[in-house]
């Protein structure tokens, strides 16, 4: 601590010479004048000296035969006053700290903590829409009132807080935990989502009103969440599986000659710095034409935390177009293939073609594929209770 003070006050490096050096050093200490690394070389003295002590040793040198010579100028005092002429340094100086002060009263890093099953970015795009983004003033955060609103927004957080230390938000957030228990104190019938025949019934609550081998048409109530008993009626959550038999008809259409677009090799790669809030893009021009864009992103860290910097990376496979010629039955294959992928959609338990119907149109083909499927046809809906009932 010592050493620091002396650099910023400043001192001297100073030589004494003459038949009453030794005099002269005794009464400097009987003064209170500190002369620290005191040495003897070519018989000189030399030893350093504070900045404001410098001026009293002449006073003391009075009717003494040594001579003092200031050999070398040390500390930050000394520093400043060489460059004193140099006002543009002071003025950058000031300038900085204007600027960090200002960019201060901004946040620049928001973090995530707690959550599990809701994703980061999904908690990030909710709180841009919210207005909270990286950039916001501090002032503008009410820390009581956009939690609130964060939790409206999303129903899946029981509780959370926002922080603010330096530049860095943090909102804490906790999950809400579902149970069984709280989803059955809803009320709710089961109706089928599609007509079709009852092949298996497999009910664990409500009351069931139909049977195996009845023939039911969509929306049809199968599952009745209201109990009649002697004590009367009430309401429970159903639950139940209703497999049934249904027939299902999927189409695609194509034509004979298609435009793709193929990858041609060629590839380019933008990368956007991002440095509180100020996008710079590194690079002169956009990639012209057809194009797959993918995007990744990468907030810098310093010591492991996150700093307002983030760096964009765009890379473009350039595509083109050719046209491709089918003949029909290699278009009909095609489009079957499409259709596939509609009945994946699907979770059926079993499916099996029933027919398939090809129509020509102008250019292309059309093909119909009608399935007969096993499949689970319950749906809940909600009870909705009046306060008349």
């Amino acid at each position: 601590m010592l050493r620091l003070l002396r650099y910023f006050s400043g001192y001297l490096l100073i030589k004494i010479n003459g038949d009453g050096s030794e005099i002269f050093l005794n009464r400097c200490i009987s003064k209170g004048i500190n002369i620290w690394n005191l040495h003897y070389k070519n018989g000189l003295i030399y030893g350093y000296v504070a900045v404001k002590n410098f001026k009293k040793m002449f006073m003391l040198r009075h009717k003494i035969n040594c001579k003092i010579k200031i050999v070398k100028k040390c500390g930050l005092y000394f520093r400043v006053k060489n460059y004193k002429k140099r006002i543009g340094i002071f003025v950058g100086v000031a300038v900085f700290i204007s600027i960090l002060s200002f960019l201060c009263n901004f946040v620049w890093v928001i973090n995530i903590e707690g959550n599990n099953n809701i994703t980061t970015d999904e908690i990030i795009g909710i709180c841009d829409i919210l207005g909270i983004r990286e950039g916001i003033r501090k002032s503008d955060i009410n820390s009581k009132y956009d939690p609130q609103r964060l939790m409206l927004a999303q129903n899946k957080i029981a509780w959370c807080s926002f922080n603010i230390e330096g530049c860095l938000l943090t909102i804490n957030i906790s999950e809400i935990i579902t149970s069984d228990k709280s989803d059955r104190k809803t009320p709710t019938n089961i109706k089928a989502t599609t007509a079709g025949k009852i092949k298996k019934i497999d009910a664990i609550s409500g009351d069931v009103l139909v049977k195996i081998g009845d023939i039911v048409s969509e929306n049809d109530l199968l599952v009745s969440g209201v109990i009649q008993n002697d004590a009367g009626s009430h309401f429970v959550y159903s639950e139940a599986k209703i497999i049934a038999e249904t027939t299902r008809t999927f189409s695609a259409q194509g034509e004979f000659v298609q435009k793709h677009l193929t990858p041609t090799g060629n590839t380019k790669q933008h990368i956007i710095v991002d440095f509180f809030n100020i996008k710079i893009p590194l690079y002169l021009e956009n990639p012209k034409g057809e194009f797959e864009n993918i995007k990744s992103s990468n907030h810098l860290k310093l010591f492991n935390k996150k700093i307002p910097i983030k760096i964009f990376c765009q890379k473009y496979n350039i595509l083109q177009k050719e046209n491709v010629s089918y003949t029909s039955a290699q278009l009909e294959e095609k489009l079957y293939l499409d259709i596939q992928k509609q009945v994946d959609n699907f979770d059926f338990i079993n499916f099996k073609e029933k027919a398939r119907e090809s129509v020509f149109t102008d250019k292309g083909l059309l093909l119909k594929i009608t399935y007969t499927c096993e499949e689970n046809i319950a749906l809940q809906d909600t009870i909705l209770l009046s306060k008349e009932n």
